[in-house]
């Protein structure tokens, strides 16, 4: 299957992180995808090789604890915890 063919089962909202050769080449919502239209003409018939939904999470004061910042920092997570936030990313390898 391909990402184009693939995207078509996924909603607007879903959160992406596409890897390509173990490269990150997009991070973000599915609607934003198709606003790169450059990088997705590239990669939009390349066959997708794995899906995974992983969620991300971090702790709120991650940049103060000098922590591993989250994918997407300037975000509002989907949960927040007392001291953790969470955000489920939809990851596709091609």
């Amino acid at each position: 299957m391909t990402l184009e063919e693939f995207v078509k089962l996924l909603e607007n909202s879903d959160r992406l992180r596409i890897l390509k050769d173990e490269k990150e080449v997009f991070v973000g919502w599915l609607a934003l995808l198709f606003m790169h239209n450059e990088m997705f003409e590239e990669i939009r018939t390349d066959a997708v090789k794995k899906f995974r939904a992983i969620p991300e999470i971090r702790h709120k004061q991650w940049k103060e604890r000098n922590l591993m910042k989250p994918l997407e920092p300037d975000k509002t997570p989907e949960f927040a915890f007392s001291d953790l936030q969470m955000n489920l990313y939809y990851t596709i390898y091609l």
